[in-house]
C-alpha cells in the first residue's frame, strides 16, 4: 500500500536521498504500524510528535493506503 511520510526540522536527515524536500512517497506492507515506519528509518519514537492525516497518533496506530504520516521532533522553549 502507498503512504506518504513527511519529516520536519532535524528529522529530515532520516529521509532517503531521493526524497523531495521533507516528503517521501513509500510502499509499505499491509498492517504496517507507525512504529514500524519509524524503526525502518531510524527515527526516534520517544519525544516525537506524530500526526496521521492531520490527527495526533501513537506509534501503535496501523496505517492504511493513502495515509499521510507527519513526524516532528518535540520542541521545548517559550
Amino acid at each position: 500500500m502507498d503512504i506518504q511520510l513527511k519529516l520536519f526540522a532535524t528529522y529530515r536527515r532520516y529521509l532517503p536521498p531521493e526524497s523531495q524536500g521533507s516528503v517521501c512517497d513509500l510502499g509499505v506492507p499491509a498492517g504496517t504500524r507507525v512504529a514500524d515506519l519509524l524503526a525502518e528509518f531510524g527515527i526516534p519514537a520517544d519525544g516525537s510528535v506524530i500526526l496521521v492525516n492531520g490527527h495526533g497518533a501513537g506509534p501503535e496506530r496501523s496505517l492504511d493506503s493513502g495515509d499521510v504520516v507527519a513526524v516532528f521532533p518535540s520542541m521545548a522553549g517559550g
